[in-house]
């Protein structure tokens, strides 16, 4: 076979530029944020009135670790009669009931135990349902992890928000463990990016936020209107997300208050999350559109610019990243050949472009980690050498999502398996604790 392998590094050289170019162009859309998010945060003012929450807390099994959020929340400024938490088991057994009993919080047990029902979602859905049974009437429900630690002024500066007018509102979501090893401080890298660059460009910009996991609360009446929790895939805050998106909810994120999560600390618990939320991501949204009614916050053109701009998404830095892995691997099998057929000049220049085509992605990775890092060194207050590991890192951290898609592919009944994340409770930073 003849291979005219000076207009394969020709073509290659091509594609890699006009790659490079759209990347460029691309960029707009990533530095309008990074300018928009370095806006000083506008505190909302304080208000007398009073939102009555319901707190929920997923936590099954979670006795090891499910205190810290307790402390949290008996150290709240807000007033302790108008909050209630509901700390969501599968048992009665669960030792998790006695330290709720502890401090005088409620729990719900949950009956409805199929194993596609035993996401987070349908666990909410669930105690929800039974709140609305019972006529228990909250004005507004927030929504936690079993391994969350609440600022003392958590809810007061949410109840605070909610009062401007804002239906669905979170705040930052820091870190208890971010300074563990690489693999922690490159989660909070990626959640940091996602937190005060994205999202926060998107409130500014849109009255519009990205729900990430937990942390946020969302006004009775949404999810009413919806006809209930109807948020119960593998991502149910992606799907809550798109939700507001489709008809027009008011949100904010609020980044002038904080609260605690923990980051997996090795790469098989991270891989285990990246599957959940790929499949969680891909999963279909359109059903959505059909329940509830327009809020039409926005004009009809704006609503269209940003519900498109939510699609989009991180599309443009995945496009890039597929057609470098392309320019990349054809490069690698036409320089392996090139060098079979005795052509080093052409092998050369093949591999110099893969070299480049590399660089050129990996320093994308250096430079996205280096400004996460940058804008959120207030919250992250990682170690010099994790720094220098999660910079160095992160673009093979992030890879992990294409083996997450592998994954999912070939093996499709992950993509509605709910797969246990263990929490050990680690505090790397105790004035934590202390409500500091």
């Amino acid at each position: 076979m003849n291979i005219d392998y000076d207009l394969v590094y020709i073509i290659l050289i091509a594609i890699s530029g006009v790659s490079i170019v759209l990347l460029m162009l691309l960029s707009i859309y990533y530095l309008i944020y990074w300018s928009v998010s370095a806006r000083p945060v506008q505190i909302v003012p304080h208000s007398d009135k009073k939102t009555k929450f319901a707190v929920l807390v997923a936590a099954r099994n979670e006795s090891n670790v499910i205190e810290n959020i307790m402390n949290s929340l008996d150290k709240q400024t807000y007033p302790r009669e108008y909050f209630e938490a509901f700390f969501i088991v599968e048992s009665f057994d669960d030792p998790t009931i006695e330290i709720v009993k502890k401090h005088g919080y409620q729990w719900f047990v949950r009956d409805q135990l199929t194993n596609d029902r035993r996401t987070k979602g349908f666990a909410l859905q669930e105690c929800i349902n039974w709140m609305w049974r019972e006529n228990r009437n909250y004005d507004s429900y927030l929504i936690f992890d079993a391994d969350n630690i609440l600022e003392p002024n958590y809810i007061e500066a949410m109840n605070d928000l909610r009062q401007t007018g804002v239906e669905v509102g979170l705040g930052y979501r820091s870190f208890t463990n971010a300074d563990t090893n690489w693999v922690t401080a490159n989660c909070a890298c990626m959640f940091s990016y996602m937190n005060q660059i994205t999202s926060y460009g998107r409130s500014i910009l849109f009255h519009k936020a990205t729900l990430m996991g937990t942390g946020y609360f969302v006004d009775d009446s949404i999810i009413r209107d919806a006809g209930g929790w109807i948020f119960t895939g593998m991502t149910e805050d992606i799907q809550l997300t798109s939700y507001c998106y489709y008809h027009d909810i008011n949100m904010r994120y609020y980044p002038a208050v904080c609260f605690y999560d923990e980051q997996a600390s090795d790469m098989k618990t991270v891989h285990n999350q990246h599957v959940r939320w790929l499949a969680g991501y891909l999963a279909p949204r359109k059903f959505l559109r059909k329940a509830g009614t327009q809020k039409d916050y926005h004009s009809k053109r704006l609503q269209r610019m940003m519900t498109r701009e939510f699609k989009i998404g991180i599309i443009p830095f995945v496009v890039f990243n597929v057609v470098s892995f392309l320019i990349i691997a054809a490069g690698i099998t036409f320089g392996v050949l090139s060098a079979l057929h005795g052509q080093a000049y052409q092998t050369g220049i093949i591999f110099g472009i893969v070299g480049f085509q590399f660089s050129v992605l990996y320093m994308c990775f250096v430079l996205a980690s280096m400004l996460s890092i940058i804008r959120n060194r207030k919250y992250l207050k990682l170690s010099l050498r994790n720094q220098i590991c999660c910079i160095l890192t992160y673009m093979f951290y992030f890879y992990d999502f294409l083996a997450a898609f592998i994954d999912i592919v070939f093996h499709p009944k992950k993509r509605n398996s709910w797969v246990r994340i263990d929490h050990s409770g680690k505090v790397d930073n105790k004035e934590i604790l202390n409500g500091k």
